[in-house]
């Protein structure tokens, strides 16, 4: 039986090997990204890749991160594996990549492959019985936010809760 491939193809260009065939055919070029949306579950950029200065048609590119980021390779680095994501198909469209290659980063292969697996589960029970001390406390909350959030991972899990103690600390130095 063979073996799963995750990830890119064996022959795969990386973005910053793109990047660097960028420079070298327009070494006047420059690369810039922008935020195009920013919410608590997801971050959208916009990458330009001017070849001069005064360059009126850039290539273009759009890429997007869920937030928390779903893998080792994107949590906690989700603006970045955006911003690379949106450069890598910016270069891709201004020519300086080969795209018979692919436009896919190899990030975003890779980060794909992973959220494929099953995910580890998530136990709640800690974020459980914060969210019951809180209401016996009357910290009033709709609790099914905090409640989406931890299930995305064990390490959200554990911050939700954290919260929920800081939120539980504050009525109760509230009431003394």
């Amino acid at each position: 039986m063979m073996a799963k491939h995750s990830g890119p193809p064996p022959d795969y260009v990386e973005v910053n090997e793109r990047i660097i065939e960028f420079r070298d055919k327009h070494p006047d070029g420059s690369l810039q990204a922008e935020i195009v949306e920013l919410r608590e579950d997801l971050v959208i950029v916009k990458a330009y890749a001017y070849r001069t200065p005064d360059d009126t048609c850039p290539g273009t590119g759009l890429a997007s991160e869920p937030i928390p980021g779903k893998t080792n390779f994107t949590r906690d680095s989700e603006l970045m594996n955006a911003e690379t994501s949106a450069w890598g198909r910016a270069l891709i469209a201004v020519g300086a990549a080969d795209a018979k290659r692919g436009i896919t980063s190899a990030n975003e292969a890779r980060n794909r492959a992973a959220n494929s697996q099953a995910s580890e589960p998530v136990d709640l029970t800690e974020l459980d019985a914060a969210i019951v001390t809180a209401q016996d406390v009357g910290v009033v909350k709709d609790w099914s936010v905090t409640r989406k959030y931890a299930e995305q991972s064990q390490g959200h899990a554990d911050k939700a809760a954290a919260k929920v103690r800081e939120l539980i600390d504050a009525a109760q130095a509230g009431d003394a």
